[in-house]
């Protein structure tokens, strides 16, 4: 099932930063593994699945998570490079893929959560997380990067004077 007209439809209703819809679309086809609601995964007596359809039963909910990815356009490529190594490491090894529940911006920095893995695939989520602090959110670039404050954003200097509702916030080089 294509994601793609349920998340346009939370985009707006929403509000919410969210990467374009077809970004967040090419992520979902090149890793579905990752974003399956159907394994089996026990939290105390219930199954993640008995969880997931209580939730179904409550309200509606968008899956495979349920915000969509909620960060600007420029770090794309930061999530595709570490989903990539993620889904190598994972056939190379044997291991079960993990499930990403949330993948937001929070405090100027990725925010990146998941149930499973292992202290290898911890410490590349730590990577591209601490890496996110030093690439603008909106463009990509890695150059004259810097935060604004009050309303954390990582983002480089081009960006701050472009974008309107960034502009008046001031800005620091990291």
């Amino acid at each position: 099932m294509r994601v793609y007209t349920k998340l346009k439809k939370l985009d707006l209703a929403h509000n919410k930063i969210t990467m374009k819809i077809e970004l967040q679309q090419t992520l979902l086809d090149k890793y579905p593994e990752f974003f399956s609601t159907d394994r089996k995964i026990y939290i105390g007596e219930k199954s993640m699945n008995e969880e997931v359809q209580e939730l179904l039963n409550q309200k509606e909910i968008v899956l495979p998570i349920q915000f969509g990815i909620e960060t600007e356009n420029g770090w794309f490529w930061l999530l595709d490079k570490l989903l990539n190594t993620i889904q190598h490491y994972c056939k190379d090894n044997n291991k079960p893929p993990i499930n990403i529940t949330q993948i937001k911006e929070k405090m100027g920095g990725l925010c990146f959560n998941y149930i499973g893995g292992d202290e290898i695939i911890d410490g590349m989520v730590w990577l591209a997380e601490s890496l996110s602090y030093y690439i603008c959110e909106y463009c990509g670039t890695n150059k004259n990067v810097g935060i604004t404050q009050s309303w954390y954003s990582t983002i480089c200097k081009d960006c701050h004077t472009k974008i309107e509702n960034r502009k008046n916030l001031f800005w620091k080089e990291n």
